[in-house]
């Protein structure tokens, strides 16, 4: 263990596990070795590595299976945004991370448009809005709470299409000519999980999720689709 001088032991040991983490000494899947093998190597008593490991756990590098161990979690998915707010679809995300993405329907409703909508799309008061409920997943990890919502006029046949395991961005161009390319509104906040999120997304309850709201233009500037998601926030990182 490297040492730090002043810095506590628990934080010691939870930067030297992550290192053998992002350097390969550990891979995805691999078992850690147990507290007490922990503390027996490091020196210290067992509550100052279950401190580690529990921020470990919290941070999304470990998960622990009742009566197996504790595990090398999945990689966070990293996505990169730029000030031209360029996006990308969840799709292309886990293709460039080599990860396998999922998605999985949880509701289709139609649902009256809000005035913010109106006026985004460009529709008449009383218009309605096809609203969509999915959760993404990479390698069978859920990842993302994701809700989409457009004008039911454009896309009225993605009422009855199927939609698991498919890209909502390629699946909208496919059916409107539309493909979300940039945004127009691009908001971000952090919340914490609802008991419906937390069952969904396999966390518990008051979990950390990055809440984001987009308003998806295509190429031609044109209102493409509104996205108002929730990411697992140890499994999803942004850099601006």
């Amino acid at each position: 263990m490297t040492d730090l001088g002043s810095t506590p032991l628990y934080q010691q040991i939870y930067a030297d596990i992550k290192d053998s983490i992002e350097s390969g000494v550990y891979k995805t899947g691999d078992r850690i070795p147990s507290e007490a093998e922990l503390s027996k190597e490091y020196d210290v008593s067992r509550i100052t590595v279950r401190r580690a490991i529990e921020g470990l756990c919290s941070d999304g590098f470990l998960n622990k299976k009742q009566g197996r161990g504790t595990f090398v979690g999945k990689s966070r998915l990293y996505r990169r945004l730029s000030q031209s707010r360029e996006v990308r679809s969840f799709s292309s995300m886990c293709k460039d991370g080599g990860v396998m993405q999922g998605a999985h329907l949880i509701d289709r409703q139609i649902v009256p448009a809000r005035p913010q909508e109106i006026e985004f799309f460009g529709i008449e008061e009383g218009a309605l809005l096809l609203y969509i409920h999915r959760i993404r997943t990479a390698d069978e990890v859920p990842v993302l709470d994701e809700n989409i919502f457009l004008p039911y006029d454009w896309a009225a046949t993605l009422f009855s299409m199927p939609l698991e395991n498919k890209s909502i961005f390629d699946t909208l161009y496919e059916v409107t000519g539309r493909r979300p390319v940039s945004s127009t509104i691009w908001r971000i906040s952090a919340v914490r999980a609802t008991v419906e999120q937390s069952s969904r997304l396999d966390i518990p309850v008051g979990d950390p999720l990055i809440y984001t709201i987009n308003h998806y233009v295509d190429s031609g500037g044109n209102p493409a689709c509104i996205g108002r998601d929730y990411f697992v926030g140890s499994r999803y990182e942004l850099s601006l």
